[in-house]
């Protein structure tokens, strides 16, 4: 694997200290690399895969201040902005299962903990890029979403490359679930089985008996994968998903709640969370899975407004059945300033959340601060920067603007 030639691929290194920084760019020139690019941030680095291509994606978990390497991970694969024909690893000094769950849900093509050694970083990359390039067809196919064409170069390469036989069934399974063709799918994976209990191909099957509507045998299996890898967190997702479906929304809180348990820096499970507790009027556990989602949302790509204005709206809920508590009092101010922060230009976020606040101040009793929202609300609707109440708010708020 020594010999594998890096001069003509093209890295991005991410690291922000110094002597960890110098130590892995001599790596890499000594494997023959000639074009390296260095960010010491993760905010640098995706501006850096915005307007260039990389071969290879040497990135640090632990980037200081701002995102994180998973954070980042997140962003480039919502963004896309690392094509599949490219080689993600990430570095990490950090062992704990929260990180490598976390890292893992975003799927790098690999992880490397430090401290490493040259020998061993060479032999990781020759093997990793080794197996790019013979994917390397493939993978362009799935940068074009042309999930036809992927098939057809996948079983190419299982030809040419018997030992690539698992990696390609895999990628043809999951093709036939993009095009939903969900029976297809389901006899890949289930071939695959015979020979072999793979958990991505009991994943695949699982995936494709629930878009069949075949729920009870989704179940099953999905189960199984989670007894045999405790560690496949995105099985209890769609477990979850099996529960609501039967409309038994309590179980599949309590699902939610044991995968967060596993890997708790997945926003948008948080964010699946709290909204499913609001719905079956679960306050407490929606005002937490909502307030961990905003912690979670300050570097994160689906950083939106939502985040906030569903965990303001646990608030109202709380207050209506009795006092806040002083904790409550001040996570409640904590939102509402990120919210005035980052989103208060937005005329239909403002409005909402004067109505969660004028909501919130009333239930406490108090109606100089709920009047006083009320004024500013109304100032900024004849301003124009804000939306107007509806007709149910303007007769709920009447009393209080008349007292």
């Amino acid at each position: 694997m020594g010999l594998t030639d890096f001069s003509s691929h093209k890295a991005l290194l991410i690291e922000d200290m110094a002597e960890a920084r110098i130590m892995q760019k001599k790596m890499l020139t000594d494997f023959g690399f000639q074009s390296i690019d260095i960010a010491m941030k993760a905010e640098t680095a995706i501006d850096l895969l915005k307007t260039q291509s990389f071969d290879l994606i040497l990135s640090d978990y632990n980037l200081g201040n701002g995102k994180d390497g998973q954070q980042l991970l997140e962003e480039v694969r919502h963004s896309e902005l690392i094509p599949n024909t490219a080689t993600y690893l990430m570095v990490t000094a950090e062992t704990s299962i929260e990180m490598v769950m976390g890292a893992i849900e975003f799927q790098p093509d690999g992880y490397i903990t430090k401290p490493f050694s040259q020998a061993l970083l060479q032999r990781r990359l020759g093997k990793l890029l080794e197996m790019k390039a013979k994917l390397k067809q493939v993978n362009i196919a799935l940068d074009k979403k042309d999930f036809p064409k992927a098939i057809e170069e996948a079983y190419k390469v299982i030809e040419a490359h018997p030992s690539l036989e698992g990696k390609c069934h895999r990628v043809i399974g999951e093709c036939y679930l993009e095009m939903k063709e969900y029976q297809q799918a389901k006899e890949i994976f289930a071939s695959v089985l015979k020979n072999r209990k793979m958990p991505w191909a009991v994943f695949g099957e699982a995936r494709a008996c629930f878009y069949l509507n075949q729920l009870e045998q989704s179940e099953s299996k999905f189960r199984q994968l989670m007894l045999d890898n405790r560690f496949f967190v995105s099985a209890y997702d769609w477990l979850a998903k099996i529960k609501i479906a039967q409309k038994d929304n309590a179980a599949a809180q309590a699902i939610l709640i044991d995968a967060i348990e596993r890997s708790p820096k997945n926003l948008l499970r948080q964010m699946e969370l709290g909204k499913l507790s609001l719905i079956i009027k679960d306050y407490n556990t929606a005002e937490l899975a909502f307030r961990r989602a905003v912690s979670l949302a300050k570097h994160s790509c689906y950083n939106t407004a939502e985040i906030y204005l569903n965990h303001l709206s646990t608030f109202a809920k709380l207050s209506k059945e009795a006092p806040l508590s002083s904790r409550q009092k001040e996570t409640f101010q904590s939102t509402l300033k990120k919210i005035h922060q980052l989103f208060f230009d937005d005329p239909a976020v403002r409005a909402q959340t004067y109505s969660y606040e004028t909501d919130i101040y009333l239930n406490s009793k108090d109606p100089n601060n709920a009047k006083n929202t009320l004024q500013l609300w109304i100032r900024d609707v004849e301003t124009g920067i804000a939306l107007a109440p509806t007709n149910q708010q303007n007769t709920h708020y009447k009393l209080v603007l008349e007292g």
